[in-house]
């Protein structure tokens, strides 16, 4: 496991070259350090699992460059377009139907996918560079609460048999919130979590019960 401080001339390329060759990184985002592999690679999904003890039937999230990447994933109509406008780039991640394409491994089996546009240069430089989504399930052991700090990543991981291949380190990250959850895949938009975007912000704007 080796960390690296994201003012490296070469942390995106490292990073890159890490997820080409089915590694997992830990990376900051807007709101807490994700846990990043390339989603269309069987071995490197199953490897997640077990870096985090996550049980296999929970899904994994994506975090996509644009609202483009997250049609070739999911289908958005001219509503969820309309949404999707208004919340993206940000803290919300949003449930949708999943199209063919995505593996089942990603979803767990389900037929909806949970996908974000961060609002974070850092991650939107990752995901075009790597030309594709990553995962972005928090950087944490499944059940613990997640981390803001990357040095306490390095020190809860580093002892276990399966962690993390790259740390990017940068430091003690803002918002220290996992994301708000928008469930737009049953017609009815429906918040499944609250995160940095409270329940009142969506309800505001988008008359969400």
């Amino acid at each position: 496991m080796k960390i690296i401080k994201l003012s490296e001339k070469t942390a995106i390329e490292q990073a890159i070259s890490t997820l080409k060759h089915s590694g997992s990184i830990v990376y900051p985002t807007d709101t807490v350090y994700g846990l990043g592999v390339n989603p269309f690679d069987d071995f490197i999904m199953r490897r997640l699992f077990r870096i985090k003890k996550r049980p296999s039937e929970k899904a994994v999230p994506l975090i996509v460059k644009n609202i483009a990447m997250a049609k070739k994933l999911a289908y958005i109509d001219s509503s969820a377009e309309k949404i999707l406008k208004a919340i993206w780039p940000g803290s919300v991640s949003v449930v949708l139907k999943k199209r063919d394409i995505v593996p089942n491994w990603i979803t767990s089996g389900k037929d909806t996918i949970s996908l974000r546009m961060p609002n974070n240069d850092f991650c939107i430089a990752l995901i075009r560079a790597f030309n594709g989504p990553i995962t972005s399930t928090s950087a944490n052991i499944s059940g613990e609460e997640p981390m803001t700090d990357a040095a306490k990543v390095y020190e809860r991981f580093r002892k276990e048999t399966f962690r993390p291949d790259l740390i990017i380190d940068a430091g003690v990250l803002e918002q220290g919130q996992a994301s708000t959850i928008l469930d737009l895949s049953q017609g009815k938009p429906r918040i499944l979590r609250v995160g940095p975007v409270s329940a009142k912000e969506i309800a505001d704007i988008f008359k969400v019960k």
